[in-house]
């Protein structure tokens, strides 16, 4: 039986350095999780995800076909994760989505192979809102 990789296993470096337990970072060896990264120097950080793409069979919950890492930089699917992997830094989901959001609607961020000149364009954190 090929049963599937449970979220856990997954995301388990990811978490790890979530948790600040700085887990090896090996090249060429993509790990699932959310990232950013800079596309250019100077430029504005992208939302990156590494996620598995697979195929089970919903009558018996076997994998169909291999798992495989899929990459998304800011909304565009890319070939490989490894060709990205040394330039990504983990992030949390929430601040993923926050990320994704503000390429949505700063045009600033979305000119993602421009450098962006803070003396003429300051970007201040966002306020976290509580509830």
């Amino acid at each position: 039986m090929r049963k599937p990789s449970s979220f856990a296993e997954l995301y388990r470096w990811h978490n790890a350095a979530m948790a600040g337990l700085n887990p090896p970072m090996h090249e060429g060896v993509p790990e699932a999780g959310y990232y950013k990264r800079k596309l250019v120097r100077g430029g504005p950080w992208v939302p990156v995800r590494i996620f598995v793409e697979r195929e089970i069979d919903p009558e018996t919950g076997e994998l169909a076909s291999d798992e495989v890492l899929c990459i998304e930089v800011n909304g565009t699917r890319r070939r490989d994760p490894a060709d990205h992997w040394s330039y990504l830094k983990p992030i949390s989901r929430q601040e993923f989505q926050a990320l994704t959001e503000e390429h949505k609607t700063n045009a600033i961020m979305q000119a993602t192979h421009a450098r962006i000149d803070l003396s003429e364009h300051a970007i201040l954190p966002r306020r976290k809102a509580y509830a």
